[in-house]
């Protein structure tokens, strides 16, 4: 009987162990969509401009621009250039989602200021401060060479989405508390950062 009350407290141990290291697999929540000639583009600088929307704040743009230097450096080979509303001041804006295109005239003073290969355009679509967060967003990579799109993705996370919840469980899984996933919940921050990851990791 000791014997196998042992057994059973071992199985147990082991399975308790096996549930607090449960790390689920990281779900693929943004999309992109490539140029076709975009492997003949030779990018090593990209300039990374302060994200705009309509209900942005500047912390908020600033928190953004953060995460993706961060999560971009990470994921590529890419030297990335942190631009603010400072550097840009005399640059012409863009407003890409109002006309629907990129002014050249955007693309090219920025790239000749700061010596760019590509400019990393961000736009919040919609956004939601408050539990249950929600984040949408959309960026463009644009050649400074031609002026075009060559890359664009979109993510979009709704924290009351399972998948996403499995993401941040993975995301933030490195972390030595095992529940530090659940503030990204409730921080609008962290919830950043993970966007951020998602939209990185397609570039």
């Amino acid at each position: 009987m000791k014997l196998t009350h042992a057994i059973a407290v071992g199985f147990a141990l082991l399975a308790t162990s096996c549930a607090s290291t449960f790390r689920p697999k990281m779900p693929s929540l943004a999309s992109a969509q490539v140029s076709n000639d975009f492997d003949t583009y030779e990018i090593r600088r990209v300039g990374l401009l302060p994200f705009h929307g309509s209900s942005l704040s500047l912390t908020e743009a600033d928190e953004l621009q953060d995460a993706f230097l961060s999560e971009i450096s990470r994921a590529t080979p890419y030297e990335v250039v942190l631009l603010d509303p400072r550097n840009i001041a005399r640059v012409d804006h863009s407003n890409p989602h109002q006309r629907g295109w990129y002014s050249p005239r955007t693309v090219i003073e920025v790239s000749k200021r700061y010596n760019l290969d590509a400019v990393l355009f961000g736009t919040v679509t919609e956004e939601r401060h408050f539990p249950p967060l929600r984040l949408s967003l959309t960026a463009d990579l644009v050649s400074c060479e031609t002026g075009l799109v060559i890359w664009s993705s979109r993510v979009h996370l709704d924290a009351n989405d399972p998948r996403v919840r499995d993401g941040l469980r993975a995301y933030f899984a490195e972390e030595d508390d095992s529940e530090a996933w659940r503030l990204a919940l409730l921080s609008p921050e962290r919830f950043s950062r993970f966007a951020a990851y998602q939209v990185s990791s397609l570039l």
